[in-house]
């Protein structure tokens, strides 16, 4: 067991769980951004920017950042496409918020949103979408984690 909390350990399980069946469908959540961003969306990638814990024992205090890419379908550009993966992602760490859903690592004790998604121009992958957003989460460890 490490001696902080992993916030990786509690969100992704979260977002595995959750997209899918928000969406209707496969979505790839990883921690850090792919070579090949086209082959893996609908994508969503986490990473820790910031925050900071008086106890990282007991709990953390991440700024965590959230990538969405997407590519466009038959019926939905892909602006479109990742705005709705952006949202789900939004609803599953709200949902996860308020139903307190615990992982085997621990579970969000607070959610602020602190930069909305939003779309972000990307010259790399011209014809795919990515909307960015920002949360500062507070993380409790599952006192039963080994």
């Amino acid at each position: 067991m490490t001696f902080s909390v992993d916030p990786m350990d509690v969100i992704l399980p979260i977002l595995r769980d959750t997209l899918p069946g928000i969406l209707g469908g496969d979505v790839e959540i990883m921690s850090r951004v792919p070579d090949g961003v086209p082959f893996f969306v609908p994508l969503v990638v986490v990473r820790r920017t910031g925050g900071s814990s008086i106890a990282p024992d007991l709990y953390d205090r991440p700024w965590l950042n959230f990538q969405h890419w997407a590519g466009p379908t038959e019926t939905v550009d892909a602006a479109r496409n990742a705005h709705n993966l952006a949202d789900a992602t939004r609803q599953a760490l709200w949902q996860a918020w308020r139903q307190q859903l615990t992982t085997p690592a621990g579970h969000i004790v607070h959610l602020r949103e602190s930069s909305a998604p939003e779309e972000i121009n990307d010259p790399d992958v011209p014809h795919y979408a990515r909307y960015m957003a920002t949360y500062e989460i507070r993380i409790r460890r599952n006192p039963l984690a080994p």
